[in-house]
This record gives C-alpha cells, structure tokens and sequence, in this order.
C-alpha cells in the first residue's frame, strides 16, 4: 500500500500486493488507515492499482489457511468497503485493466470510476466460485448495477468488458490504458474543486440509509 499527497490536495492511495493486487488482511488495515489520513490532509482521493489489473479480489491463499484466517480477513474487508463508501470526501477509482471481486466492490463503493479500454473483465465471480454475498455487497452492488443486470452481472458471475461495465454502472468512463490515471486524476481535481462540507454532507445524506443497513450488518 502506497500514500502519496498530491500539491494539488489528491491524495493518491495505490494498492500494490504483487501482479493480482490480492486484497489481504494487511492491504484492507492499510487502505483504512490511508483513507483515515486522507480526511485530515486531502481534499480528494484515488485509489489505484497496477496497470493491466485493479485488483483480482481477495487473496486466495489467506482463504486457503482456515476459518480463522479468512473470517479475518474477510471481517477486515466488509469494514474497509464501509469506510470507502462512507468517506465523506470524493473517492475515485482509476482501473487500468481487469477487476475482480472485491476489486469491482472497492470501485462500486467509490464516487467516480474510471476504466481501460481493451480485452479486460470486470466481474463478480462469487456465484462461480461458491461466495455468498454479505449484506454491504449486496447492497452496493444492487445500488450501483443497473437492475437489468443484476441477474447476469450479480448472480451470474458474467464477465462484462469495460465498455459495457460502464453502460451497467459498475464503471463511469472508459478511456485509453495510457489515460486512465490523468483521466481519474482529473475527474478527482474536479470533485475536489465543489464545495467541501456541502459535498459530505449531500454524499452522505444520500446514502444515509443504506449505510446504516450495512453498519448494523457490521456491528459497527
């Protein structure tokens, strides 16, 4: 996990944990950290990955280790979902390739998607691979996919290319691999440009209600 303040107040947070950019224990922790230390310095966030992959989901050898070790981790990242979807500032994700699972759930979370053009997937594998969706999934995932897709999307397991993921909502734009970080870039300068306290406060009232759902399915 890498933290980078930007002159212009963007506070750029890039997951980097190998070529699948899996989602464990420690990059979950880390990204809540980074998100918490954004609110008092930045005026705006983007998360990013590496080129040609976003994030693969969660980490596959952590769910192989037992129970223990990946109700952990999976606990750790329903939490960090929370917190980016209730992040008061503007939240960006900058996709420059696929996204899978709990990658396409960080980016749903978030305020502004943008994506890569090119032979990439964005998908929610959890049917395929025997996952039940918790109820903060459930929610953001219904709240943001078009309801004509939810069955093939969602359910399904379909594999959607980014220009059509950007049809359904699961991303905003798509543009060039080359562009998507200046186009994310952008699009964070922006947001950050509106009205602070207005923008929180409007941001979260709209999504007051189904925040609460999720934080009583959390305990939080």
């Amino acid at each position: 996990m890498n933290y980078e303040l930007r002159d212009d107040g963007i506070a750029i947070i890039s997951l980097d944990n190998g070529k699948a950019n899996a989602i464990s224990l420690e990059v979950a922790t880390g990204l809540i950290e980074a998100l918490d230390r954004a609110k008092s310095e930045a005026k705006a966030v983007l998360i990013c990955g590496n080129p040609g992959m976003f994030s693969a989901g969660f980490d596959l050898k952590v769910l192989a280790q037992g129970k223990d070790a990946a109700q952990e981790m999976l606990s750790q990242g329903m939490l960090m979902t929370e917190k980016i979807y209730s992040h008061p500032q503007p939240v960006i994700t900058a996709c420059e390739g696929h996204s899978v699972g709990m990658g396409v759930f960080i980016m749903l979370a978030a305020d502004y998607r943008v994506g890569a053009a090119g032979e990439f997937a964005i998908r929610l594998p959890e049917t395929a691979i025997g996952m039940p969706f918790s109820t903060i999934l459930k929610v953001i995932a219904k709240t943001h996919i078009s309801p004509l897709h939810h069955a093939r999307a969602i359910v399904q397991s379909r594999p959607y290319s980014p220009e059509l993921a950007a049809k359904i909502g699961m991303l905003d734009e798509v543009v060039e691999p080359s562009k998507v970080i200046e186009q994310a870039l952008l699009r964070a300068k922006e947001l950050s440009e509106l009205p602070s306290k207005q923008y929180a406060a409007n941001k979260l009232d709209m999504r007051s209600d189904d925040i609460d759902v999720i934080r009583k399915s959390l305990n939080i």
